[in-house]
């Protein structure tokens, strides 16, 4: 009878209970007038197909592009990478993203052309000599995007800007949605006069340079730039026609409607104020990295002074620059102001060094010794784990040709640099990491064991450098989060060309170009240089102004005029004799 009774008991507190959380939830849902805010879209029907286009490749180029590709596959995109190697199938990170390979990338070493362009200073000349050599393949790469729309049917299109007008142009010609992808501004962007390049002579920063170099990089050279890329104009829209895409004189491609997603920010890139069509994205790192081998962790932990040195995969320069930093790093350990070396070699020649290096105190190292680490105090290898070793605490100094891949990584670890760029906007960005103050530069063409030596001392002993790499590091942690904006922006598009776009007769989506992104095109685009910038009304305005001022200027003068004669004539009326 108790545990009977024992039961009831248990039973009604139970009910009891539950009808008070019951109660609770109504209270919370119905009095207090609450509901949850729902963020997923609707995504019945949207395009899923996307499109990436790459007529360079390699990992500078792709890896931050197929990080947004990543997030755009966990959300249920079906991507396909349209680029030159096979990349993917060896990427560690990437392998499940599929490629249609368009060729062997391009090898930069056995070609003179890029050997002029390292070797040589560079200026907007050189890049407009690197522009025709992409034009010149355009048709080449106008028929492969083809080629590879016909078999992946995309719905959206993500073009990597450098050497890519194939890309772009095949979208707006198939009336498919385009986004644009590029590491910098430089190129793409029609800066304000007080933001340049050293490609064009001048200074990344103009706020402090005299009037006539103000002058010369806001008029002067901008107009030498554009006679200069006429012929590279004319040569490309004449082949356009060959594959019945309309004419284009804009020298930066179709960037006007197109939004552009940027992997930079401001703190590295000058603030500027840039067209909402044009997002800074960056900088896109993977959330992983290739570990350190056993023999690199056990160099690093053995050499607590260690300077990391990284010209990238792309760019290479002299065998007698080579040489000079070679020679220099031998005099910084023999000095024991660094303890160590890592040298990542891929674009390097051993055959063109020489055979020896003699020191400033008679010492002789042998080249082969150091090649085959022999030599205890530098560790050659081809390929490095960068990020990995940037990361490691007995790394205190990186010498960079300044890509923004490697620019970004130096940062985010608070790496100080020593940048020695070669070309593109490697020049810019070494400028750039300079004016953060982590960072100094050398000249590829008056490279000198003296100034590396010097500035290596200045990095190593100076405080400020690594403040104000761990400056940067702060912008670099929170601005890394921003690639899953790149991906939002990118589902922005696709959600706009499925409410926008028109089915034809294949029952194949086709969107307007000029129009379909208008909620970030300003009105100055569509309004001319004239209207767009209000140099009528501001003219009209001058002139009314300088009317307006003549009119007082002249109706002062007439009643200056007329007191004169008044007070004249009244001096005269006064001076008479009375008995006249």
């Amino acid at each position: 009878m108790w545990s009977k009774l024992w039961y009831f008991v248990i039973f009604i507190i139970t009910l009891s209970i539950n009808t008070i959380i019951v109660t609770k939830e109504n209270a919370v849902g119905k009095n207090n007038g609450f509901i949850q805010r729902k963020l997923d879209l609707d995504k019945i029907d949207t395009p899923k197909n996307i499109f990436v286009g790459s007529a360079v490749g390699g990992g500078s180029h792709l890896n931050p592009i197929l990080e947004v590709c990543k997030i755009l596959l966990d959300r249920g995109y079906k991507v396909n990478l349209v680029a030159p190697g096979n990349f993917t199938a060896k990427s560690t990170l990437y392998h499940s993203i599929p490629q249609i390979i368009t060729g062997e990338p391009f090898d930069t070493y056995a070609s003179p052309e890029y050997r002029k362009i390292f070797f040589n200073e560079f200026t907007f000349k050189s890049l407009a000599d690197e522009q025709m050599m992409f034009n010149q393949r355009y048709i080449e790469y106008f028929n492969k995007y083809l080629q590879a729309y016909k078999e992946t049917k995309p719905d959206l299109f993500i073009c990597d800007y450098v050497g890519n007008e194939a890309c772009f142009d095949l979208a707006w010609k198939l009336k498919k949605p385009v986004v644009g992808f590029v590491s910098n501004t430089e190129f793409f962007t029609a800066p304000p006069p007080f933001r340049s390049d050293p490609m064009m002579g001048c200074h990344v920063n103009m706020e402090n340079e005299s009037f006539y170099d103000r002058f010369i990089c806001a008029v002067v050279q901008p107009l030498r730039l554009g006679w200069h890329f006429r012929k590279i104009l004319n040569y490309l829209n004449a082949r356009r026609a060959e594959v019945g895409v309309s004419e284009h004189y804009d020298i930066r491609g179709r960037i006007v409607n197109t939004l552009f997603l940027v992997n930079s920010f401001f703190g590295f890139e000058l603030p500027s104020a840039w067209p909402p069509i044009h997002q800074e994205i960056g900088p896109i790192l993977p959330d992983t990295f290739p570990d350190l081998s056993s023999d690199l962790n056990l160099f690093l932990s053995a050499h607590p002074r260690t300077m990391y040195i990284a010209l990238g995969s792309f760019v290479y320069t002299t065998p007698k620059n080579y040489a000079i930093l070679l020679q220099s790093v031998l005099e910084l350990i023999n000095s024991n102001i660094i303890d160590g070396v890592i040298w990542a070699t891929v674009r390097f020649n051993e055959s063109e060094l020489p055979s020896t290096f003699t020191l400033s105190t008679g010492d002789i190292i042998s080249t082969l010794n150091i090649l085959n680490n022999l030599y205890p105090h530098i560790h050659v290898t081809k390929y490095a784990p960068q990020f990995a070793i940037l990361s490691h605490k007995n790394t205190k100094i990186f010498l960079s040709h300044g890509g923004a891949s490697s620019s970004h990584e130096s940062m985010y670890t608070a790496t100080p640099m020593l940048v020695l760029p070669i070309a593109f906007d490697q020049p810019g960005n070494a400028e750039k990491l300079e004016l953060t103050g982590m960072a100094l530069k050398l000249s590829k063409i008056d490279l000198k064991v003296e100034d590396i030596v010097s500035k290596v001392i200045r990095i190593m002993s100076e405080e400020s450098f690594k403040m104000n790499a761990e400056r940067m590091q702060v912008l670099l942690k929170f601005n890394s989060k921003r690639k899953y904006r790149g991906v939002d922006l990118i589902e922005i598009v696709m959600n706009f060309a499925k409410r926008d776009g028109i089915r034809n007769e294949n029952d194949e989506l086709e969107v307007d170009n000029e129009v379909l992104l208008r909620n970030w095109i300003t009105p100055d685009s569509r309004m001319g240089f004239i209207r767009g910038n209000y140099l009528d009304v501001f003219s009209v305005a001058i002139i009314i102004s300088l009317v307006l001022f003549s009119s007082l200027v002249y109706g002062f003068y007439v009643i200056m005029f007329a007191f004169k004669k008044w007070a004249l004539r009244n001096r005269n009326s006064q001076s008479k004799p009375k008995n006249e």
